[in-house]
């Protein structure tokens, strides 16, 4: 946890700096983490880093000057210092054409909601003995690979605006293994995710890929022309999507701009199906909960999506200041998306029974967006995707391409399942900012147009 004496310290700078006229933010942010991935079946890289950043943001006039420093706070020079540099960007920045807006904690927050100092100070050991466990059940004649990130991140904000500090801190980690034939190079992908040590669990990965196994060994891939098909999607498939919908769709700065999929709809506008409702929701323990975000707000439950119609869109710090608009709690990566689960039955096989064939897509890869405007996205299967026909799977399929429009995708809803579960979509790249989504465990969607098809997996 941040010590008392670093949040006096910061403290004490910022008191000083509000008395000098200066308008400041001061943004702490710590992270630990280990990385350990998996290659040809054994270890291939174990690896930790404690890190700790100083930001600081000062506002002079329409000027603003930001300066970020790494390294062990050790003493009051080393904050002054940030601080002045922040201030001489400040005075020499060219001048905004709109009022920024300063950071202000508009209530104490000192929240661990999610922290677990088992997962932040987990052997690496324990996890090699995952791996190891997967591996021996399943066979050394696969070709296993992955990898396990896990830590802790705090942050810590105080401002000039104010006498408030918020803080947080919380544990996380995103675990992946991947089982490849050596020979008919299909693949295999199980993704786990969570907060608390011994969440991850090597009899949940045996399972989930050893339930696939005699399917993809006995049955050659199958092969998919171009048409409208019948899609079961997994988890990781349906919050790939969503996230790529609610960015182009639900940010306030790709509305003001007009570059995304809702440019002249209005709040209230039917835009999915009524089966979907989405809300942000920091308390939900199957996101990593953030009860604030940079900007100092409060964050509370903010409904994106209500049965079908566009119902908030979210702003940060930034984008508020210059469109004039007020913030929603939304100066963050880590937002906590839930999208609503539904009445399906809870076994998606009988959700698709009587369907004809089916595409099961457990997950989508390669995304983009070739038609932002029009909200088109673009994916592929690759691992664990199969075919169904009336309820009972049938047969692996090769690499298919989805694209379709997200309102064609999630306006044609046939069933939507009774359990929610947890999908982690945190970055690998940059400062730890760990994300994951609440997402019911499959969706059946009808009509979604597939437009290409490998001859491989």
């Amino acid at each position: 946890m941040i010590s008392q004496n670093t949040r006096e310290l910061l403290l004490e700078v910022r008191d000083r700096a509000a008395a000098a006229g200066i308008r400041a933010s001061l943004v702490l942010h710590r992270e630990k983490s280990h990385l350990m991935r998996i290659g040809n079946n054994s270890v291939s890289l174990n690896t930790s880093e404690t890190l700790t950043r100083l930001d600081v943001r000062v506002l002079d006039g329409r000027r603003e000057g930001t300066h970020t420093s790494l390294g062990h706070i050790a003493g009051r020079a080393f904050v002054d210092e940030a601080l002045s540099i922040a201030v001489e960007k400040a005075r020499v920045a060219v001048p905004k054409d709109y009022e920024p807006i300063l950071e202000c904690v508009e209530e104490s927050v000192d929240e661990a909601p999610q922290d677990d100092a088992g997962l932040a100070d987990i052997d690496p050991a324990v996890k090699a003995g995952v791996y190891a466990e997967i591996i021996e059940t399943l066979g050394k004649g696969y070709n296993f690979s992955g990898s396990w990130s896990s830590g802790r991140t705090e942050i810590y904000l105080v401002s000039t605006a104010g006498p408030n500090e918020a803080c947080h801190s919380g544990t996380d980690q995103a675990f992946t293994v991947v089982l490849k034939h050596p020979g008919a190079k299909w693949e295999l992908q199980n993704e786990q995710s969570g907060w608390m040590a011994g969440s991850v669990t090597a009899a949940t990965a045996t399972a989930a890929l050893g339930s696939l196994l005699p399917l993809y060994e006995r049955q050659p891939g199958a092969r998919n022309e171009p048409g409208d098909y019948t899609l079961l999607l997994g988890p990781a498939a349906i919050a790939e999507l969503m996230l790529y919908a609610l960015y182009t769709g639900a940010q306030g700065r790709m509305y003001e701009e007009e570059m995304g999929w809702t440019t002249g709809m209005k709040i209230g506008d039917q835009v999915f199906s009524e089966r979907i409702s989405v809300v942000d929701d920091p308390g939900s323990d199957l996101t990593f909960r953030f009860g604030f975000d940079m900007s100092g707000m409060r964050r509370r439950p903010f409904p994106v999506i209500d049965r079908g119609r566009l119902a908030g869109l979210m702003y940060d710090l930034g984008t508020a200041a210059k469109y004039g608009r007020a913030q929603t709690g939304h100066s963050l990566e880590s937002t906590s998306i839930s999208i609503a689960t539904g009445d399906g039955p809870a076994d998606p096989m009988r959700a698709v029974a009587g369907m004809g064939r089916v595409l099961v897509i457990p997950a989508l890869h390669y995304m983009n967006l070739p038609n932002m405007s029009k909200g088109i996205v673009t994916g592929s299967s690759r691992f664990c995707a199969t075919t169904a026909v009336d309820g009972v799977v049938t047969a692996p399929i090769f690499s298919t391409r989805l694209t379709d429009s997200f309102r064609n995708i999630f306006g044609n809803v046939a069933a939507i399942s009774p359990y929610a579960v947890s999908v982690n979509l945190s970055s690998t790249y940059g400062r730890r900012a760990p994300v994951a989504m609440s997402v019911p465990s499959y969706m059946v969607v009808e009509k979604v147009r597939m437009t290409d098809c490998a001859d491989s997996f």
